[in-house]
This record gives C-alpha cells, structure tokens and sequence, in this order.
C-alpha cells in the first residue's frame, strides 16, 4: 500500500526541487491571497457605503458577459504555455502572445454586439420589468467593461512562463499591486460621485496598469507579433476541446449571475450579487492554486515521473479538504452576524446568501483531477466535466426556481458540481486508483450542510 505523503523519494531524481517550488509557490499564493483580501474587505466596506446594491448587480452581470465571451473563445493559451515542451522557445510565446491578442479584440466585438441585443430586448419589453437586465444603463457598462479585453490581450505572455517555472513572487505580487490601484481609483471616483461608472474606471485602470507593468517585471524574451505554423497549430490542437470546456465551465461556474440576475428582483439578486463576491473570492484561492501550482506540477511530474501522480494527488486532497471545510463551515456559522456588522442596514442579507452558496466550496478539491487530467494532455476527458455540470445546472436550477423556491435554486446551483463526480472519477481512473474514503468524505460533508441550510429560516 502506497504512503499519503509525498516524499523526495517518491519522485524521480531530476525532479528533486519539485516539492520544495510547490509549497514555496503554495505559500506566495496565500500570502497574496491573504493581501488581496485584506483590500477587498477594505474596499467593499467603503464602496458600500458610498455606492447603492444596484451599481453591484449591475456589475455582476456585465462583468459575467464579459467572462462568458472570453470563455467562448478561450483555447488554453496560457496553459499551452505551462505544459508544452517547446515554451522556451521565443517562437512558440510570441506566437502565444499573437494568439491572445486576436482573441481578445475578437472577444470585444462579441461583447460590444451583445449589449446591443441587451438594449433591444429591454427596449422591446423581452425581459422582466424589475430586473438587472431591464436597467438600461446595463448595455453602456458592458461595452464599457469591454475595453479591457483589448487591452489585457497586450500583456506579456512570460505571466504564463513565470506560472510554468513556479515563480509566483511576480506573478502574486502584481496581482495584488492591480488590487490596490484599482481599488484607489474606484474609490477616488466613487467619491466624486460617479457611482456605478466608479466600479467601471477602476477595473479599465487596472488593466492599463497590469499589462504594462507585465512587460516589465516578467524574464522572458521580448514580445513581438509572431506566427508559427507549428506552434499555432500546437496550441489550437491541445486548446481545441477548452473552447466548449470553457463554456460549459463558465455556466458551471457563473452562470448563476446570469439566471439569477434574469429571474430575481433586482434588489434581492443585488445582494446575492455581493454575497457572491465572497464565495467567489474563497473559490478562488483553491482555484489560484490549483491552476498555478499543482496544474505545473503535476504537468512536471507526468513529463518526469508519471508514477508519482497518486502520492501528489493524495497529499494535496488533504490539503485542499480541510481548507474547504473550514471555510464553508464558518461561513454556515459566521455568515449572518458577521456580515450584518460589517455592512450599513440596506445590504440586510447579504450573509444569509453566503449561506447558502457554502456547500459549492466543497466540491472544489474535486478540481484537482480534471486538472492532473489536462496537465497529462486529455483536454477532451477535461471538457466532458463541465460539459455534465454545465448541462446538469441549465436543466435543474431554473426546475428548482419553478417549482420549488428561490432558496432551493440556490441550494441546487451550490450543489450542481456533483453531477460531474461520476465523469471526474471515470477520468480519475485513467492515470492513478482512487479511495474510497478520500473521494467521499466531501460528499458527507456537502449533505450535512446543505441539510443544515435546509432547516435554517431565512433572516432577511
């Protein structure tokens, strides 16, 4: 019987700084998290107290277009640069970064026709009268928002060649530089009066700042427009299958906003708009680090030493189940009063839909198989995930808000990412022998809460 742990032993020997880089990266990761939270929790705090819950749901759903659009076009730029052979070559990134930036106009085209089919539809009555989607300055800020694709589409793709080689110090910290300087600039706006437009100039402000400061403190060769055949064809063959993976990824993850944001009143769904911030913003770590570290790492090991794949997916499930629980749990917990103290009286309910978001955060650690999958080059055993889930969350949460409640619709999209565990553990399969106990301990966790949720009042 193999041990849980991962020891130098376990790996080959050309790879004996792997372990080291992973939780050195790990660490960095958090560390960045922690700063970027801590900003967060500042910012929110102000900008609620000067801006009203609609400019919040406003933004919810232009910037869930804007993630939608980019998902449709999105074929693994970036981690076709982490997992190939060929990323030394400055060939093979300025090409990468060629690719990105006709995707990112042809993304900004997509979004500017979108909010024109918006404005018509509300213009034309189509949509529900008090909801997001009938304000009729959403159209302005989704092609407002939209100007930061083209401009994120500049910067440099070294970002991904940093993430490949597990140098997250750069990579963190200028992620948590964009933090603050777009949360500066929405402030000194929101101050002077500009509202919802405030939330907008941040965001555009942070992209210029980011991608200049990309080709700046990134080593790597320097960008130029470039395309070779060979690589082009590398990238568009691995990233193929990301384009559907991406959208169905997209309604798994975030197509809440949208079908909320469509059915729900807008000032309850305003709320649920903030609330999501921090579910997302507790996702997002797990994420972060799934995608920045392990995904290189466990793309290293399959290169290197392919047999050490279990013992490394077993020691960061452990990790990434007990971080989970945690947090959702607390937030069973602590939502509520937390939240009701930190936030002015017209935000009332905001921790009562981080409730109900909780369980999703726990079907997260899940991710780390689909991610081993991709990083082995099985980006069509990745793509039937989200394909599943994202079917699974079209077809049963808009059935739960018919015929049940709008909690139960909720609790249902919390919970959807379990109709992918049969697909994840058939994939899981291919390349190591899942436990029983370790696959199911998050789904006893997930039932017990959501039960807990179930018997709770709503206190609103």
């Amino acid at each position: 019987m193999q041990s849980d742990s991962l020891k130098p032993s376990d790996l080959n020997p050309i790879l004996p700084s792997l372990r080291r880089r992973i939780f050195s990266g790990g660490g960095i990761v958090m560390g960045g998290f922690g700063a970027g939270q801590i900003l967060r929790l500042i910012s929110n705090l102000i900008l609620t107290r000067l801006l009203a819950p609609e400019a919040f749901g406003l933004m919810a759903v232009a910037i869930s277009i804007n993630i939608w659009a980019v998902m449709l076009t999105d074929i693994g730029i970036g981690a076709s640069v982490i997992r190939s052979p060929n990323s030394e070559q400055p060939s093979f990134l300025r090409t990468a970064w060629t690719m990105k930036i006709l995707r990112n106009f042809l993304v900004w085209v997509i979004i500017c026709l979108a909010a024109v089919g918006v404005g018509l539809l509300s213009a034309n009555g189509a949509v529900q009268a008090d909801s997001i989607f009938a304000d009729p300055i959403l159209p302005w800020i989704m092609a407002a928002i939209a100007i930061q694709l083209p401009i994120d589409g500049f910067s440099s793709i070294n970002r991904s060649l940093a993430e490949r080689k597990l140098m997250m110090t750069r990579v963190v910290g200028l992620e948590v530089a964009r933090q603050l300087f777009v949360m500066t600039v929405t402030i000194s706006f929101a101050l002077m009066g500009y509202g919802v437009w405030a939330l907008v100039f941040g965001i555009l402000a942070g992209s210029v700042f980011a991608t200049g400061l990309s080709h700046v403190i990134f080593p790597g060769p320097r960008m130029s427009i470039m395309l070779v055949g060979d690589h082009f064809r590398e990238i568009f063959h691995f990233g193929k299958w990301l384009i559907i993976a991406s959208f169905f990824g997209f309604i798994l993850n975030r197509g809440d906003q949208l079908l909320f944001g469509w059915m729900m009143e807008s000032n309850a769904f305003s709320l649920y708009a903030v609330a999501s911030i921090w579910v997302l913003a507790g996702t997002a770590v797990v994420e972060t680090i799934i995608g920045r570290i392990f995904f290189p790492a466990f793309s290293e090991v399959f290169r290197e030493a392919p047999e050490s794949i279990e013992n490394l997916y077993r020691k960061t499930r452990l990790i990434a189940d007990l971080f989970v629980v945690s947090i959702a749990y607390g937030a069973f917990l602590l939502a509520e009063p937390v939240f009701s103290l930190i936030y002015p009286d017209n935000y009332s309910g905001v921790g009562y839909y981080v409730k109900l978001l909780a369980p999703m955060l726990l079907f997260l650690p899940y991710r780390l198989i689909n991610t081993a999958a991709l990083a082995s080059g099985d980006s069509k055993g990745f793509t039937a995930v989200t394909v599943v889930g994202g079917t699974a969350l079209m077809i049963f949460v808009p059935l739960a808000a018919t015929y049940l409640s709008a909690k139960a619709a909720i609790l249902t999209f919390s919970c959807i990412a379990a109709a992918s565990l049969p697909v994840i553990w058939r994939l899981g399969k291919k390349f190591m022998k899942l436990d029983l106990i370790v696959e199911g301990r998050m789904i006893v966790a997930a039932v017990v809460l959501v039960l807990l949720l179930a018997l709770t009042p709503q206190n609103m």
